[in-house]
């Protein structure tokens, strides 16, 4: 978990790079779309997030959540926010040393992500949105993942704090923090912020145009390790 060697473009908070070994758990294979929040919003009362200044489909991801919105819409799905440690072992999908899971180089053939100067959405290769994209739309990974880079930033159950320079077991956030964590990049971001190291630190009452999550649940049993 954290940088790889051949990245150059890490910050602090993405070293020390070290060893983790996690139990079991799923995760939902595509992030949280527009459709499935709308059903949790009919059946839960939960407050409707502000819509977007551009147009979305039903099978887009959802946006604008806050951290606690993607909470309790996990809850009510079954499920929870996946940890960091989760989130970068599925995202990375056994491509260990890389600096994206399909290679070293950034392409709009995998991802959907934002112009090369901040901040604003960009097209090109198979990328044809200038802002989110449907769920699915690029390639998935070797977990049958997809969108684990670009289209919305992740909310994942951590709070931002320096990573250990010794192997853990199951890493679990802290009780209290300053700032939450986001993963993943966005149709909004740079290039650079693209990489499948990178820490978001947000506010958890923060909502953007590129904010979204998609849910874990636990499995007892079997237990995978990665670095």
């Amino acid at each position: 978990m954290g940088c790889v060697p051949e990245d150059a473009a890490c910050l602090g908070t993405e070293h020390p790079r070290h060893q983790v070994t996690i139990s079991a758990f799923d995760l939902m294979r595509t992030e949280i779309t527009i459709e499935q929040y709308a059903s949790f919003l009919n059946h839960s009362g939960h407050r409707i997030p502000p819509l977007p200044d551009f147009e979305q489909g039903p099978d887009h991801p959802v946006v604008f959540l806050t951290w606690n919105d993607a909470a309790v819409f996990c809850e009510w799905a079954g499920g929870r926010l996946p940890t960091e440690a989760e989130w970068e072992y599925s995202a990375r999908a056994n491509h260990d040393g890389r600096i994206y899971w399909w290679g070293n180089e950034v392409n709009r053939e995998f991802a959907n992500f934002g112009a090369e100067e901040c901040c604003g959405g960009a097209t090109g290769g198979a990328d044809n949105w200038l802002n989110t994209a449907p769920v699915g739309s690029f390639p998935a990974n070797t977990f049958g993942l997809y969108d684990m880079a670009g289209n919305v930033w992740e909310w994942v159950d951590a709070w931002i704090t320096q990573y250990p320079d010794e192997p853990v077991q199951d890493p679990q956030p802290l009780q209290s923090g300053f700032l939450r964590v986001m993963r993943g990049g966005s149709w909004l971001n740079i290039p650079d912020v693209l990489h499948l190291s990178v820490r978001l630190p947000f506010d958890s009452g923060g909502r953007t145009s590129n904010t979204g999550a998609r849910c874990a649940r636990d499995i007892v049993g079997l237990v995978v390790s990665a670095e």
